[in-house]
């Protein structure tokens, strides 16, 4: 069977959120059970060519965007681990200092670009003899893909019986634009209808994937029944639940080689679940590279977007209250303008207790995971969340709101004392919050008990390779669906 993978960001060569990370480790994991799989992305600004030079010539395209056409090249080089990965190349789209926009909104041609660039990996398919049995597409940047499939290109040979799955990493953000960039698309206003890709006189990016491809997933089972809901759905839920049949929810693994503290290249010191010593040189570490004094009091960790689906407008109001407890508190992340001023303004107020860098870094990421005590994700709506994976991987206990993949990967301590392994709330509410962390501290207190939820988090099995088997037999059903056996 063989897989191209699309997708707008992979590991290691863009990355803004958690689709990189899947993007980027599961046709690695594909690619170790036997499956052939290759990813292809836009070829940004960011991605280091100096790191990943091109294998040959790049491949031109002409890449049709209504009444006129666009080129660009497909640039080849290596993913690692047998994966090629494919980069389209558009200087004119992609040659920007972010992906998707800046700090005051998105860029205004996005429709345009991603048409481009999902269009590209059609005509790219369709004029370099390329053949493979799956596309796999991942949100409303290559949603396009299913519905070219099985429209604009459905008489070529290379996509007859071709199946396509289409997986929904976040469904808040769909891609909506006007109307009008319908003809830019190249398909007809006859599929501008409500049951397609109309959506409250809207253009629906997200509702091409949802619509046209032979099966439907999610990044955990429990985001897979919200999203058939009015509170979830943002709009969409009437579309998912009628295809509830092809809709399957697949926990994202994470990658061992990339997130495991016994190599972790990052951090100040290694260690494991059965020694746990270099724990305690990395929160030395972590306390330091934040200008926090140690005090022997827990640190609490956060990494995301500052936004109000990673729970921003929570942390403002438990802020004050935060700075009172017996903690320290490192912040890493970027996003809405509001909630960075916030983060900082709140840092400036309590020097010696919270910290904050508003950055994407890489490497402090890794040291928050190996160095705090625990980590906070108090999300409005988690898809899956992979944060919350890595900090019980590294003893790191989570302090999670149950819904979505938050839901699937972390059991409250307290509600199940033989099993926890971190601490719940349910209501979207900053007292639930902060009882959430305050009955975390109450049993960091207990250092035994606390001793036995860090191991019971760090002996979960996360890894790729039992998700990639369930998307491989996902792959197959899509085949079947076309026709054909796999």
């Amino acid at each position: 069977m063989k897989v191209l993978l699309a997708s707008s960001e992979i590991v290691p060569y863009a990355k803004t959120g958690g689709l990189a990370d899947v993007a980027g480790a599961l046709p690695k994991a594909l690619r170790r059970i036997g499956v052939e799989a290759d990813c292809i992305m836009p070829l940004y600004r960011t991605v280091d060519r100096g790191q990943f030079p091109y294998a040959g010539p790049g491949f031109p395209i002409r890449v049709p965007l209504g009444h006129r056409e666009e080129a660009g090249t497909v640039e080849e080089t290596d993913g690692g681990d047998g994966v090629r990965a494919f980069l389209i190349r558009n200087d004119r789209y992609f040659d920007r200092e972010f992906l998707y926009g800046n700090k005051d909104g998105d860029y205004v041609d996005n429709c345009e670009r991603f048409t481009f660039f999902c269009r590209g990996v059609m005509e790219w398919i369709l004029r370099s003899g390329r053949s493979y049995d799956i596309i796999h597409c991942n949100d409303w940047q290559t949603a396009l893909i299913p519905a070219y499939v099985k429209t604009l290109y459905a008489a070529g040979a290379a996509f007859r019986g071709m199946g396509t799955v289409f997986t929904v990493h976040n469904l808040g953000y769909q891609g909506l634009f006007w109307n009008h960039d319908l003809p830019m698309t190249g398909l007809g206003w006859d599929l501008f209808t409500p049951q397609r890709l109309e959506f409250y006189g809207k253009l629906n990016l997200m509702k091409a994937g949802l619509v046209f491809a032979d099966i439907l997933t999610t990044v955990s089972a429990t985001y897979s029944r919200e999203i058939q809901t009015p509170e979830y759905g943002y709009g969409l839920e009437g579309v998912l639940y009628e295809r509830r049949e092809d809709l399957y929810g697949i926990v994202n693994g994470i990658d061992d080689e990339e997130w495991h503290p016994a190599t972790d290249r990052f951090i100040a010191e290694n260690f494991s679940a059965g020694d746990l010593r270099g724990k305690a040189a990395c929160r030395r570490d972590l306390l330091a590279e934040f200008g926090l004094p140690d005090e022997g009091v827990p640190v609490l960790g956060f990494i995301g977007r500052l936004n109000a689906q990673k729970g921003s407008d929570l942390l403002d109001q438990i802020g004050v209250w935060l700075a009172g407890q017996r903690l320290r508190v490192v912040f890493l992340g970027s996003g809405e303008r509001r909630y960075e001023e916030s983060m900082e303004a709140l840092g400036r107020k309590h020097p010696d207790r919270i910290a904050i860098r508003v950055a994407y870094d890489n490497a402090l990421a890794h040291k928050i995971e190996a160095g705090a005590d625990m980590f906070l994700m108090p999300s409005r709506y988690e898809p899956c969340g992979l944060n919350q994976i890595y900090s019980l991987k590294y003893g790191t206990v989570p302090i999670v709101r149950e819904t979505g993949g938050l839901a699937d990967t972390v059991t409250d301590a307290d509600a199940d004392p033989a099993g926890g392994t971190g601490f719940t709330f349910r209501r979207y509410d900053a007292e639930d919050l902060k009882d959430a962390i305050a009955r975390a501290l109450a049993a960091y207190a207990d250092r035994p008990r606390w001793e036995a939820i860090v191991q019971r988090g760090m002996a979960l099995d996360f890894s790729w390779d039992a998700s990639a088997r369930e998307y491989a037999s996902l792959y197959g059903k899509a085949l079947r669906k076309r026709g054909r056996t796999g």
